[in-house]
C-alpha cells in the first residue's frame, strides 16, 4: 500500500531513470499524515475483534448513492461463520456508529450496540465445526476517519463522481459490518453493488469490486454489479470503486501457462495516458511470478481502478490508485507486489507490518533492478536508507497512525536487501519463493518468525543474529576505519571500529559480512569479504601493489549491502599528537589518568561524536557524548599517549591525554 505519512508509502521511486517523486505526492503524504493525526486523537486504539468464531463467508449487498451531496449507503451483509469454542451463543462484530442497524436475521435472536460494536445473541449454543449464519440490515450516511478514509465521495473532471472505499488497516467497519483487521480471513466474499443506471459524459456509471464480475442486472433505474471473489481475503481489502469509468483490458499469458485478464478502470480524460502507463504491468506480473511463484489469484484476474486522489491501496485483485500515468508505474508495481505479500500472505498482526510493506517496497526495487540494472537498485537503496530509531517489529500496533510509518517501508526493504547480501542471490530468492508457496502461509497469515524459519530451513543457517539485530533491535552500525600497509610485504591491515555506544541505546556490535574494495596505485580493484563481529577488529589483506592512504583506496561495503554509516579516519603519526594546540572549549581531567576521564565541553558539542586514537593513529574507543559532561572509563587502555577528538559535524577539537 502506498500511503502518505512523511514518506510512508515508502520508496515511491517513479519509474523513471532518475527515480524521483513528484511534488504532488510529497504534499499528499503531508496531508494524510495530518488527517490521521486528527483521527488518532479521536480514536486511540485499534478495533478489537471477537476471537470466539471464524468467519467463512461474507455476502455484501449495498445500494449506494452516487451524489456527493447526498451520500448514503443501505444494504445487508450475510456473515457465515464457525465457532472456535464450544457452546457459543453470543458474538460481536464491528460497525461505525454513523451507520444504523435496522435488524439482524438468521441464527440471531437479539442485538444491542455499544460504540463500534454490534453485540448479537444467537438462537442456540453452537459448537466447533458447526456452521452459523446471520444477516445484518443497515443504512446511513458514512463518515470518514480523520476526514480522509472510509467510504469516500469525490469528483473528477469538474463534476463527475468517484466513490471508493479506503479501509486499511481497521476501517472496513466504516462501510459494512465485519470482523475488522488482519486476523480473520473469510474464505470468499461476494459483493453486490447497486447504483443508479446513469450515463455521465457519455459513459455509464459502473461499480468495481474484488474478483470476477459475474453479472450486471438492470431493473428500473438501478443497475446491480455482482462480484464474486473465491479466495481468502482480509476485510479491509474488500473494496468498492464507483465512477463513469472507461474500461480497457490486457490479457496476461504466463510462462507457466496461466491466462487471465488485467482490467483497468480509468477516467475518460486519462484513457490514453493510462494505457501508456500500464503497458509494463504484464511484464511485472511475469517478473514477480518468476521470483515469487505464479500470480496468486490467477483463476480470477488482476485489476486497477483510478481515484484521482489519495495514493494507492492494494485491494485484493483490484488495486485503487491515484492515476496510472507512467510517473506512477513505480506505485503500480508496488501494489502489484502486494498481491503476493500483504494479500495472499498477510501479516499475522500489524506488529509485523513490514512483511506487507517492506516486501512490496523491496519488490518494487527488484523490478527497477530488473529493468535498469544493479546500479539503479544500489541508488534506490542509498536513497531509502533509514537512520532513525525504533524497531522494525512495531511495539505498538494499537495506534492506526503508528502502523504505516517510514520504518516499515524503508527499513523493511533494507532488511530484505541485507538478507539477500548475507544469503546470496540464489538462496535469497529460493527463500522468497518458498515462503510464498508454503500451504501454511498461502492465503493465510504469517509472522516474522515464520519468515525467518523458512529462510533458515531453505539455507541451512541460524539467522537469529540477523533478525534480532535488524528487526527486534534498532538503529545501525557506524564504522570508523583506517588502514596501514607494510611497504615490504604489501600486506594491508584494515582497522574497523564500530562507533555506536550501548550506553546511549545503541547495540554495541552488529554482526555482518562486509565487502571491502581495495584499489591499488595502478587502479586495480580487489573485492574481499570479511566477517565483522567485534567492536574493534583488524583484517589483513595480501596485495601485490601499494595503495594510496586515502578514503578512495579502501571502501567498506561499496555496493551498499549494509544499512550503515562509515567514517574514514586517517592514521595520525606521533608528531601530530605531540603538537596538539590547547583549546579551552574542551577540558579533560585528571590528565594523566589511571582509570576514568572527566570530559567537559561547551554546549555546541552536546550529544556529539568522540573518538580516541592511540599514538599510531589506531581507533581504540568511540561513541557519543552526553550533554555537558561525560565520564569515560579507560581502564582497558594500555599506558601511553592518546588523542581525544570531539566533533559537532562542522568543527572538531583534539586533546592529548596520558593513560598512566
Amino acid at each position: 500500500m502506498r500511503k502518505l505519512y512523511p514518506f510512508l508509502f515508502c520508496l515511491f521511486f517513479c519509474f523513471t531513470a532518475l527515480s524521483q517523486k513528484p511534488e504532488v505526492l510529497q504534499n499528499f503524504y503531508k496531508s494524510e499524515w495530518k488527517s490521521f493525526t486528527e483521527y488518532i486523537h479521536q480514536k486511540q486504539q485499534k478495533v478489537n475483534t471477537d476471537t470466539s468464531f471464524d468467519v467463512k463467508f461474507y455476502h455484501i449487498k449495498t445500494n449506494v448513492s452516487i451524489d456527493p451531496s447526498a451520500r448514503y449507503i443501505k444494504g445487508n451483509v450475510l456473515c457465515r461463520f464457525e465457532p472456535r469454542v464450544n457452546n457459543l451463543n453470543y458474538i460481536w462484530l464491528s460497525l461505525h456508529p454513523s451507520l444504523q442497524v435496522d435488524s439482524i436475521t438468521g441464527n440471531a435472536t437479539a442485538f444491542y450496540i455499544t460504540g463500534d460494536s454490534i453485540h448479537i445473541s444467537l438462537d442456540n449454543n453452537y459448537n466447533i465445526g458447526q456452521s452459523v449464519e446471520i444477516k445484518i440490515w443497515y443504512q446511513g450516511i458514512p463518515v470518514l476517519a480523520g476526514g480522509y478514509k472510509g467510504l469516500r465521495y469525490e469528483i473528477h473532471h469538474g463534476n463527475e463522481p468517484i466513490i471508493a472505499t479506503l479501509s486499511t488497516p481497521y476501517l472496513a467497519h466504516y462501510w459494512y459490518p465485519c470482523k475488522d483487521g488482519p486476523e480473520d480471513k473469510p474464505d470468499s466474499v461476494y459483493v453486490d453493488i447497486t447504483v443508479p443506471d446513469t450515463i455521465i459524459n457519455g459513459n455509464p456509471v459502473i461499480a468495481v469490486s474484488n474478483g470476477l464480475l459475474e453479472s450486471t442486472d438492470t431493473v428500473g433505474n438501478k443497475t446491480t454489479f455482482s462480484w464474486r471473489h473465491r479466495y481468502p481475503i482480509v476485510t479491509y481489502y474488500v473494496m468498492m470503486a464507483i465512477s463513469n469509468y472507461n474500461h480497457f483490458q490486457q490479457i496476461f499469458t504466463g510462462q507457466g501457462g496461466e491466462v487471465f485478464p488485467i482490467d483497468y478502470y480509468v477516467f475518460k480524460e486519462n484513457d490514453s495516458t493510462s494505457q501508456l502507463g500500464v503497458a509494463d504491468i504484464p511484464d511485472a506480473i511475469q517478473f514477480f511470478s518468476t521470483k515469487f511463484g505464479k500470480y496468486p489469484f490467477r483463476n480470477e484476474r488482476y485489476g486497477m481502478a483510478e481515484l484521482g486522489y489519495y495514493g494507492a491501496i492494494e485491494n485484493q485483485t483490484n488495486t485503487i490508485i491515484n492515476n496510472m500515468s507512467t510517473g506512477w508505474l513505480g506505485v503500480s508495481v508496488h501494489e502489484l507486489a502486494h498481491m503476493w505479500f500483504g494479500d495472499m500472505i498477510t501479516c499475522l498482526n500489524w506488529h509485523h507490518a513490514w512483511l506487507n510493506e517492506g516486501f512490496a517496497t523491496y519488490s518494487e526495487a527488484l523490478w527497477e533492478e530488473h529493468a535498469y540494472g544493479f546500479t539503479t537498485l544500489k541508488n534506490i537503496m542509498i536513497n531509502t536508507q533509514y537512520f532513525d530509531a525504533g524497531t522494525l517489529y512495531l511495539q505498538n500496533d494499537n495506534d492506526t497512525f503508528n502502523i504505516f510509518q517510514t520504518i516499515v517501508y524503508n527499513k523493511g526493504a533494507w532488511v530484505l536487501h541485507m538478507l539477500r547480501g548475507v544469503l546470496g542471490d540464489s538462496c535469497f530468492f529460493d527463500c522468497m519463493k518458498s515462503y510464498a508457496s508454503i500451504p501454511g502461509f498461502m492465503y493465510k497469515n504469517a509472522s516474522t518468525e515464520n519468515f525467518r524459519d523458512v529462510c533458515e530451513t531453505q539455507c541451512g543457517l541460524n539467522l537469529d543474529f540477523f533478525f534480532n539485530q535488524w528487526v527486534y533491535d534498532e538503529r545501525y552500525p557506524w564504522y570508523h576505519y583506517n588502514f596501514s600497509q607494510d611497504s615490504t610485504t604489501k600486506i594491508l591491515t584494515l582497522h574497523i571500529f564500530q562507533a555506536q555506544d550501548s550506553l546511549y541505546g545503541w547495540r554495541p556490535v552488529f554482526e555482518m559480512p562486509l565487502q571491502i574494495r581495495i584499489t591499488d596505485v595502478l587502479g586495480h580493484d580487489t573485492l574481499f569479504t570479511v566477517w565483522n563481529d567485534q567492536q574493534a577488529q583488524e583484517f589483513n589483506f595480501q596485495l601485490n601493489e601499494k595503495v594510496n592512504h586515502d578514503s578512495i583506496s579502501v571502501v567498506i561495503d561499496p555496493d551498499y549491502w549494509v544499512l550503515k554509516k562509515c567514517n574514514f579516519i586517517p592514521l595520525l603519526p606521533v608528531h601530530v599528537i605531540d603538537n596538539i594546540s590547547e583549546n579551552n572549549s574542551v577540558t579533560i581531567s585528571p590528565n594523566p589518568s589511571f582509570d576514568v576521564l572527566s570530559v567537559q565541553y561547551s554546549s555546541q558539542y552536546d550529544h556529539k561524536n568522540f573518538i580516541i586514537f592511540d599514538m599510531y593513529g589506531k581507533i581504540v574507543r568511540s561513541g557519543f557524548l552526553d550533554k555537558g559532561a561525560t565520564l569515560l572509563s579507560i581502564q582497558d587502555l594500555p599506558s601511553g599517549i592518546y588523542l581525544f577528538r570531539i566533533s559537532n559535524g562542522n568543527n572538531e577539537i583534539n586533546k592529548k591525554f596520558v593513560r598512566q
